[in-house]
């Protein structure tokens, strides 16, 4: 870390553009380039330009010396987009600091960290699960290898689910439902009860005088649904026991683990905001119950210490495709109670420009 830093940036997001011979960035995407080293929400649009925003301010900060290349930690869902933000940021880098005339090779190794959120999840399991007794080295389940595991084990149970459905059915509903809890960190047997509470509601309605077959049919429809989901949770728990014994994980299982990490253990969220003075979460509008619980503990309002941590998130709310894990627009506009600042409102920003379409369109 450096030992001291600029009180005023020496170079302008207009003038970095310009030594890396790109075009003007517009005053809204300066103003998300310059914002200060707080929590930012930027609500930017389709084709608004938001991955050149974010690497141009982290370009910005580093190359005014407001943080070091590697304190920022970079967030997005695909590893495609992970290596776009990245390639980006270090070519940058690079081509300022030549058009500057500084050694460039000599900061070659200092890059920011750009990962998925599910590798970066699964890197907090790596380092910290012993602190909550699990073993670090489980191996990390395929989508092929958790399907054979539950089939194996639907094949297999002898108690009778009081339902005529096939086997791989059943099998698809028991990952369907284990993946769902664990992206929504619900306990099977909170599930369990809910959905005996609300078949013995169903069971305890008063009947109406006028309903008609219809009505009466899809009363019944939903009762059988329930009273599977809670049959089910036997196979969710065998399900998750059997991965106990096999030293295995699915992607839900590393989120869950990595949020319970940062919920339970202080010393993660202090290392993580230690190592990282600077956070950049890319399609925020799409991140899970899980996800934003891990987050918020990490660098939010999860931990006193948290608050005011410069973390900026991009999302639109259009955009969002992830609601049957609990990801929803509604997110956005909850991030300011998640990341509020240490001494003012989270500030909140705009991209509204969109670059993808002519004026017709």
């Amino acid at each position: 870390m450096s030992a001291h830093r600029p009180d005023t940036p020496q170079l302008s997001a207009v003038q970095i553009a310009e030594l890396l011979g790109q075009h003007r960035p517009t005053d809204e995407q300066v103003a998300v380039i310059e914002a200060p080293l707080e929590p930012l929400l930027v609500v930017a649009g389709a084709g608004s330009g938001k991955t050149e925003t974010m690497a141009s301010r982290v370009v910005f900060l580093i190359v005014n010396g407001l943080v070091d290349a590697e304190q920022v930690l970079g967030l997005t869902f695909t590893r495609k987009a992970a290596g776009e933000l990245s390639d980006r940021v270090r070519r940058r880098l690079r081509a300022v600091r030549l058009a500057l005339g500084q050694d460039a090779r000599r900061s070659a190794l200092a890059v920011p960290t750009v990962s998925t959120y599910n590798a970066y999840a699964a890197g907090l399991v790596g380092d910290h699960a012993l602190r909550l007794g699990l073993e670090p080295s489980a191996r990390l389940l395929g989508e092929a290898g958790r399907w054979q595991l539950a089939h194996d084990l639907v094949e297999q149970w002898t108690s009778d689910l009081e339902v005529d459905l096939a086997p791989s059915t059943i099998t698809t509903a028991v990952l369907d439902l284990a993946g769902a809890l664990a992206e929504h960190l619900v306990d099977p047997e909170e599930l369990r009860h809910e959905a005996q509470r609300l078949v013995d509601r169903i069971a305890e309605a008063p009947t109406l005088a006028k309903v008609t077959a219809t009505q009466t049919r899809l009363v019944q429809e939903v009762r059988a649904s329930l009273q599977l989901r809670s049959r089910l949770v036997d196979l969710v728990e065998a399900f998750a026991e059997r991965k106990r014994e096999d030293d295995v994980m699915d992607f839900a299982d590393q989120v869950a683990v990595a949020a319970r990490l940062a919920r339970e253990v202080p010393e993660v969220g202090a290392g993580e905001r230690a190592r990282y003075g600077v956070v950049l979460l890319d399609e925020y509008q799409d991140t899970s119950v899980a996800q934003l619980e891990l987050l918020r503990h990490l660098f939010g309002s999860g931990t006193e210490a948290g608050r005011g941590h410069p973390v900026t998130a991009v999302g639109d709310p259009h955009q969002a495709i992830y609601g049957w894990r609990g990801a929803s627009a509604g997110g956005l506009a909850r991030f300011p109670d998640h990341f509020p600042g240490a001494d003012r409102p989270t500030e909140v920003l705009a991209l509204a420009t969109s670059w993808r379409n002519d004026r017709t369109v």
